[in-house]
């Protein structure tokens, strides 16, 4: 599991790019030709002063019934 990374921004939008950014970083660190990673992208819109992040994460599944709970799987170490 990578590790914690505590945010800087004082906006939660900021700190929203800030853990994109960084799940980017830990992709390209950790991907290989035999299994890229490529979840998480950042497209900036410089005129419109814009950026979309799209993230795609594995997730997990637990409990029965009315108790199911969804949380997000382990992709990076």
């Amino acid at each position: 599991m990578a590790t914690a990374v505590p945010p800087t921004a004082p906006t939660i939008e900021g700190q929203a790019l800030e853990l994109a950014r960084e799940l980017q970083t830990l992709e390209s660190a950790q991907s290989t030709a035999e299994l890229p990673l490529n979840n998480v992208q950042i497209d900036t819109d410089i005129e419109g002063g814009l950026i979309t992040v799209t993230m795609q994460l594995p997730v997990e599944l637990g409990g029965t019934g009315a108790d199911l709970t969804l949380s997000a799987g382990v992709y990076l170490s």
